[in-house]
């Protein structure tokens, strides 16, 4: 029996967008599906209607001169003395609203980077709330990086930190001690969203000694395992001979995930490029090799035309260079669409069995483009199109799935 049904969950999150804030979205509706009381927290209010929505309230700055000038100093040092996006928890903003946890309730954090400081997590969490805190990257083990680039300093001190300049590298080391004791004095649980993550965490300092992480995947949308998706291949005048390779990120433009370098690679295959179509959804504009043919779509504002995509598509493409999970590769393979990835992070989690086969080492293009090659093989020998089993994705990543996963982690703290 869950007995915590009877207290009220806060997601607390800086963003509604993004990995971490849909995230925390979702999770809190499959909570609230399930009878559990479930409410996110954030700084972002855009689009969420909260003043007509219960299950979403804002966070707002209680701030005054001086508390501003200091988080725009220490939010602008981040900035220039570091080569790599850096976050720093000593920022002194506190946040209020209308309503916020109380005694007794349980607090799940998530995505806080960028955002708030050590003061303001204290003063929204009452002494001897349960809390929990899923890491959606490495911040929360690190002394203040985001991005994992191979550095194993989160598993000792950050005392010699790559990314921040010369005569500054200490901040790192007093950043890892404050996180380290704000875990230690809120007995904080930590949650991985891959078996990769799971396995930094328990290599990490701040939370040494934990062990049998909980791992909870993202909850894959709804629009992506429905039955009757649109293929969009007439919309978009594709041929039907053509194959279609789908690539998409928030930004396109974004460095890490290695859009760019994947089409200057595809263009340098002649033979490969002239049998597809590539389907590119995100924000930005990229300079286009001439021979692709290339469908820029931009910014998606819906799972449902994402899903349009994946399905219209012969293989999803991810060139990322990190990934603590995958959430795209879950999508596409809900949609029935194969996916080809490196093999970084947290993917193997996001691919199937069926799929594995097409992950390849991080920055092997050529490789990538070779798993390419052999979907369209294998699609050309099938009677028609190959598109996978969406069972595999729906029994690992649907809301009710997940919320099941939770509730169970939430009542073995609250009942031990």
């Amino acid at each position: 029996m869950y007995y915590f049904l009877i207290m009220k969950v806060w997601h607390i999150t800086k963003t509604l967008h993004g990995g971490a804030g849909i995230y925390a979205q979702r999770l809190s509706e499959a909570l609230r599906s399930a009878g559990v009381d479930s409410c996110v927290l954030s700084s972002d209010f855009a689009d969420s209607n909260s003043d007509k929505n219960p299950a979403v309230g804002q966070l707002l700055p209680v701030a005054g001169i001086v508390t501003q000038f200091v988080t725009r100093i220490i939010r602008s040092m981040s900035h220039r003395l570091t080569s790599a996006p850096f976050q720093s928890l000593m920022g002194p903003e506190r946040y209020e609203g209308r309503d916020v946890p109380a005694q007794g309730d349980i607090i799940h954090l998530h995505g806080l980077t960028g955002w708030i400081g050590l003061r303001g997590l204290n003063a929204l969490i009452p002494a001897g709330c349960p809390v929990f805190w899923t890491t959606h990257d490495l911040w929360p083990l690190s002394g203040g990086c985001i991005l994992y680039a191979g550095c194993e300093g989160y598993r000792s001190h950050c005392g010699s930190c790559p990314i921040l300049h010369k005569g500054t590298k200490g901040w790192a080391k007093i950043e890892l001690r404050l996180k380290e004791k704000f875990i230690r004095a809120n007995r904080i649980q930590p949650i991985a969203n891959s078996s990769w993550m799971a396995s930094h965490i328990q290599e990490s300092r701040v939370f040494k000694g934990a062990n049998n992480i909980p791992v909870i995947p993202p909850i894959v949308d709804p629009a992506y395992l429905a039955p009757d998706i649109e293929d969009m291949r007439e919309k978009l005048q594709i041929a039907s001979g053509k194959k279609v390779i789908s690539l998409g990120a928030r930004a396109v433009t974004d460095r890490y995930k290695g859009i760019p370098e994947f089409l200057d690679a595809l263009a340098k295959r002649p033979r490969l490029a002239e049998q597809c179509v590539v389907v590119l959804f995100g924000e930005g504009e990229l300079d286009l090799p001439d021979n692709l043919d290339v469908r820029s779509l931009g910014r998606l504002k819906s799972a449902k035309e994402i899903a349009q995509v994946y399905y219209s598509s012969d293989v999803f493409v991810s060139p990322s260079a990190m990934e603590t999970f995958g959430m795209a590769l879950a999508e596409a393979q809900a949609c029935g669409t194969p996916v080809v990835a490196f093999d970084v992070g947290g993917v193997r989690d996001a691919v199937s069995e069926q799929c594995a086969r097409f992950l390849v080492p991080e920055g092997d293009m050529d490789g990538l483009l070779d798993a390419v090659g052999q979907v369209f093989v294998e699609s050309a020998q099938a009677d028609k199109e190959w598109r996978m089993s969406r069972d595999w994705a729906r029994q690992r990543f649907e809301a009710s799935v997940i919320g099941a996963k939770q509730m169970e982690v939430y009542s073995r703290r609250v009942t031990a």
